[in-house]
């Protein structure tokens, strides 16, 4: 039972000789059930209402498979001990799960999560949260305006199905439910073996492979060096041969006129603001160090591609990929065969004490809140998810992703985190208090620094170290984990090219001999 709508787990291979697995079963069954969800009774897919003609194909795709799935209960109940009544179990969750709650997360004014069952909410009221959500007042789909509710039946894969459910038949345990509900999905999980169990949140391998062939990169290049402008050049040359369009900043075209000419790169008008470096770039190539991956990642405020970190800086924490590298580490992107290491970023804005704010700035290393120029203490008020956390009392507060954390995070005593880990770090700088530690929060959460109004002296913001502006008495800083990463390609592996990096880079746990023998 397989369909290309329907992603593994929900995907059963099974032919006739094959031992049925009921708990995939049970999945591709559920996973039927939440495409047709919906009050309207229209097709759903990941909660978002598809088109006529997907929903006629959806339809007709749907009929095949209740079929499929008739026929296989018919061969589990004949071929499989007990599973009558594993079925029967689940026919009777089903029937009931029509009273169960429909839930979805949603952001208050002041950023706390809240969770509601929509069955129990007025129409008028959906339409007004929606209407909140699209102004602002509620977060937004970026910001968290949570998914419908996705029901789900789960059992130890290591158990077989029918000695599991005797076995909880005789304990005699109770029945129960989960709901997991964030900013981005709901999901309900009943588990049919009565046991709680958690899922790996983790990534180690993301693998990366073309569905057609790459048709545009976007080159960026250190300022004022001569050896990333070779390489630059060569790779303009490379990438040409594999029918690869380049695109250059227009400043770096500018500078390469005649060269940019002869191979034919791209670039745009400044002035023109319906163009969109994101529409039409497959991968972002860099010759750089850190900074320059943290300027390529300014022209995509949103979704970034996948970006080719070619070593030419200092540390080069982002940059695995040394240059004589170059045309393999090319050659493997056009191919489609490599692996990312997905470096989460953070959104943040300033609003005012009336209410109003700016855009929404995205960071690759970190949010600051600092004193700015004067050379005073500050106080700072920390929220989390709109609760009132503590006073800060110290020079600032830094908000860092796991990528930050070994930039200013580092140097200001705070943790080193994996870049695997999802994560918003707080480390203070300076603070006048023996016990305020860094700490590390889960990436599902909403952080406000706020100037008090009773606060002697105003503070600033800073983005990556740059677009410094001033809280006025009353302003705060708004700042959570985007759900648009900087993905990076990889050396080696996401593992081995962290831990070459704080070995190499900043000697981590180096010693000067180890102990000798006895």
């Amino acid at each position: 039972l397989c369909s290309p709508h329907i992603a593994p787990p929900h995907a059963v291979f099974m032919s006739a000789t094959d031992a049925p697995d009921v708990v995939d079963l049970e999945r591709g069954v559920s996973a039927l059930r939440v495409m047709t969800d919906g009050a309207s009774g229209a097709p759903t897919l990941g909660g978002d209402v598809v088109s006529d003609a997907v929903t006629r194909r959806l339809e007709a795709e749907n009929a095949r498979l209740r079929r499929d799935v008739v026929a296989l209960r018919a061969h589990l109940s004949a071929h499989v001990p007990g599973a009558d009544a594993v079925l029967n179990a689940y026919d009777d969750a089903m029937s009931k799960s029509a009273s169960h709650p429909e839930l979805a997360g949603y952001r208050t004014d002041n950023h706390e999560f809240v969770v509601r069952d929509v069955r129990k909410q007025s129409s008028e009221c959906l339409k007004e949260l929606e209407r909140q959500a699209i102004a602002g007042k509620l977060s937004a789909p970026e910001l968290g305006f949570g998914g419908r509710l996705n029901r789900f039946w789960s059992q130890d894969p290591n158990v077989d199905s029918a000695s599991a459910s005797e076995s909880t038949r005789r304990r005699s345990k109770a029945a129960f439910e989960l709901a997991l509900v964030n900013d981005e999905s709901a999901h309900v999980i009943e588990p049919l073996d009565r046991k709680i169990r958690i899922k790996q949140k983790g990534l180690p391998h993301v693998k990366f492979s073309w569905l057609e062939a790459p048709k545009n990169a976007f080159l960026v290049k250190k300022i004022n060096d001569a050896a990333a402008t070779v390489a630059l050049k060569s790779a303009v040359a490379t990438l040409k041969a594999k029918g690869v369009r380049t695109w250059l900043e227009p400043p770096v075209w500018g500078e390469l006129a005649e060269f940019a000419k002869a191979h034919d790169c791209l670039t745009w008008d400044t002035n023109d603001e319906s163009f969109n470096l994101e529409d039409v770039t497959d991968f972002v190539v860099v010759f750089g160090g850190d900074g320059t991956i943290l300027w390529a990642s300014k022209f995509f405020p949103r979704a970034m591609p996948p970006v080719v970190p070619i070593s030419m800086g200092s540390l080069g924490f982002l940059t695995a990929i040394k240059v004589d590298a170059v045309d393999r580490a090319l050659n493997d992107v056009c191919l489609g065969d490599f692996t990312l290491t997905v470096r989460s970023r953070l959104m943040a804005k300033i609003v005012t004490k009336d209410g109003s704010h700016g855009p929404w700035e995205y960071c690759l290393n970190e949010v600051l809140v600092d004193r700015g120029p004067k050379a005073v203490m500050i106080e700072l008020d920390l929220a989390v998810d709109g609760r009132h956390v503590t006073k800060i009392a110290a020079d600032g507060v830094i908000l860092s992703t796991p990528t930050g954390s070994t930039a200013y995070g580092l140097a200001a005593g705070g943790s080193v985190v994996h870049p695997g880990v999802p994560a918003l770090c707080v480390t203070p700088i300076c603070p006048h208090s023996l016990s305020f530690r860094p700490i590390i929060l889960p990436d599902s959460v909403v952080v406000t620094v706020s100037c008090p109004v009773d606060a002697r002296h105003t503070t600033w913001a800073a983005f990556d170290g740059q677009k410094q502006s001033e809280l006025q008495h009353g302003d705060s800083l708004v700042a959570r984990v985007a759900s648009f990463p900087v993905p990076i390609v990889c050396a080696v592996s996401e593992n081995t090219d962290w831990f070459d990096a704080v070995k190499q880079g900043l000697l981590w746990n180096a010693r000067g001999a180890g102990q000798k023998p006895f």
